[in-house]
């Protein structure tokens, strides 16, 4: 497409977004290369690769990747994709296997990418063919963060903790709160929708706001009602680079089932231990969004990622995240909440999706285009949050989406890292937490 200020099309300052990022093909083109293809992507959780050989299949963007553990332990993204027609080497969903073989015309490959195998080699190509040349590609850089792996096209790209910056703060809640860390459970539910990408990463960085109209009736329904119904002791947090996080303070803390609770009671000290009382009490965390396209939820807790399928579009892949010391009844009762709340027939994702569906039928027209969305909304907290990092808005504020097109207009304008911003390197405004928060 021809050169467009994406910075005009999402006007941070004054709360103004162009609807066609939400339907122009053009645009979701550019988004493969300049978001998808340069952002650091979450492909998995290393309980789902424990051992040499296992291997998992997921996208980077529309990109089919095979995420393979090695022999020595290390781990390899690969793209999916066989160096001869383009067909997918494996399609299974998960696995162990030492090799993969294209069932078009055979080619092999080894779970490392090497091209191991082609049939009537001498025959087709005589002493013509270089093995070595045409192994798969490889995703240059893959990292892991306290269990949750990652991975980048971009060898310019920052680390990933540098990319995350102050939102590892928010992150170590779910994933490092007691000694053993994180595993999912329950396999990964997977759904599509109609839906722009952005709706639904928008949604879990910043919005609580729709849940008294959206989930109230499921709410009512489950005995949630007063949860989401008090809001002015709830804040939204921008952590930078387009993360988001959302909580309430000031209230007790819902845990759901009785189980559950008495679990987490017992644990209450070592998590204060573990990541100090300024995260640990007092505070309900609820949502959160790691640009572009991750997302959970504290209290359900479901781990999820939103592929984009096209402009209008999302194939949602949904984990349930525990810790490994919970007792095994409690990890049940928690998968069964996840599945119930937020699978793809559950009480309250339903409501999202058909939001996100609406919003696309409503975001397309030629009219409606003539017209921008407004993201106006803000209001300071009530006290002060200088205990956390980041830049501190109450529930009532559309800051954090606000941020997010941001920056996704400063990537979308950038020819390469080298003009856009690192969260992890910038100067926080919370230096006393900040300082921990990025710390290795």
């Amino acid at each position: 497409m021809k050169q467009v200020d994406f910075s005009a099309m999402v006007d941070s300052g004054r709360g103004l977004v162009d609807r066609a990022i939400f339907s122009d093909p053009r645009i979701y083109e550019l988004e493969l290369e300049r978001i998808f293809a340069r952002s650091w992507l979450f492909l998995a959780h290393e309980s789902q690769v424990r051992e040499p050989g296992d291997y998992f299949n997921t996208y980077m963007g529309a990109d089919p990747i095979l995420v393979c553990r090695q022999r020595d332990g290390s781990l390899k993204a690969l793209l999916n994709s066989c160096r001869h027609r383009g067909m997918k080497v494996c399609r299974s969903d998960f696995g162990n296997a030492r090799s993969f073989m294209c069932t078009y015309h055979g080619w092999t490959y080894s779970n490392s990418g090497q091209l191991t195998g082609v049939p009537f080699e001498k025959l087709g190509y005589d002493d013509r063919f270089r093995r070595e040349e045409w192994g798969l590609v490889e995703v240059p850089r893959v990292e892991v963060y306290k269990g949750l792996i990652f991975a980048n096209w971009d060898r310019e790209a920052p680390t990933l903790r540098e990319y995350l910056g102050d939102f590892a703060y928010y992150m170590d809640i779910m994933l490092d709160r007691v000694d053993g860390g994180t595993e999912v459970i329950g396999g990964v539910q997977k759904w599509r929708m109609r839906g722009n990408w952005k709706l639904a990463a928008e949604q879990f960085a910043g919005d609580m706001y729709h849940a008294q109209t959206s989930h109230l009736s499921a709410a009512i329904a489950e005995g949630y009602r007063e949860a989401i119904g008090d809001y002015h002791d709830g804040i939204e947090i921008d952590a930078g680079g387009g993360h988001g996080v959302g909580a309430f303070t000031g209230r007790p803390i819902v845990f759901g089932h009785p189980a559950v609770g008495a679990y987490y009671e017992a644990t209450a000290a070592e998590m204060v231990r573990r990541i100090g009382s300024d995260r640990a009490v007092g505070t309900q965390w609820v949502h959160a969004g790691m640009f572009p396209n991750l997302a959970w939820l504290w209290d359900f807790p479901t781990l999820r990622i939103w592929h984009p399928r096209g402009p209008d579009s999302i194939e949602v892949w949904a984990w349930c995240v525990v810790e490994r010391k919970m007792p095994p009844a409690v990890k049940e009762i928690i998968r069964l909440n996840c599945q119930r709340h937020f699978g793809p027939s559950g009480t309250w994702e339903q409501d999202d999706s058909e939001n996100w569906s609406y919003c696309a039928g409503g975001n397309g027209g030629y009219i409606a285009r003539k017209y921008p969305l407004n993201y106006q909304m803000g209001r300071e907290p009530a006290r002060e949050y200088s205990e956390f990092p980041g830049r501190i808005g109450s529930v009532y504020s559309e800051q954090n989406q606000r941020a997010l097109y941001a920056r996704w207009a400063e990537m979308m304008n950038a020819q390469s890292w080298k003009e856009i911003s690192v969260p992890g390197r910038a100067k926080s405004d919370h230096m006393g937490n900040a300082a921990a928060a990025v710390a290795p």
